[in-house]
């Protein structure tokens, strides 16, 4: 793990521009994902299950526009989407037990938890898909 931060950290070039890309793609990705999680929440949608969908729709997306416009990465489509969406899912089980801890446990607002949570996977999500999904 500190070898990937370390290569990070010390590329140059390229990496700023994904970097870049991957911010803007899973911030706007993100934001759908908390938005959806709102409406579905005031539609009566139960906790876990609003934050299911709102993932889901949100990781299909950001690996649409990942693979196409970010990594540039078209080949092996479905090899790809597998990794992609593996990864999306344990960041749903992170956010998922974020969730749990900051709603049930310290009983904070749903919102502000959720929104710490898609941060927190968000950064652990871009390092696996770098060095997994989207390898050169």
């Amino acid at each position: 793990m500190l070898r990937v931060i370390k290569e990070l950290l010390h590329s140059k070039g390229p990496l700023l521009r994904e970097l870049f890309l991957y911010g803007i793609i899973g911030g706007s990705t993100a934001a759908l994902d908390v938005i959806l999680f709102q409406v579905f929440l005031n539609i009566g949608i139960p906790l876990f299950l609003a934050n299911f969908i709102s993932v889901n729709i949100a990781i299909g997306l950001s690996f649409i526009l990942n693979a196409k416009f970010n990594f540039k990465k078209t080949d092996d489509i479905g090899k790809r989407a597998v990794k992609f969406f593996s990864i999306g899912y344990l960041g749903l089980v992170l956010q998922l037990g974020i969730l749990w801890l900051g709603v049930n446990l310290l009983e904070f607002q749903e919102i502000y938890v959720k929104i710490a949570a898609v941060i927190i996977g968000a950064i652990v999500q871009y390092i696996l898909n770098k060095f997994l999904t989207f390898k050169k």
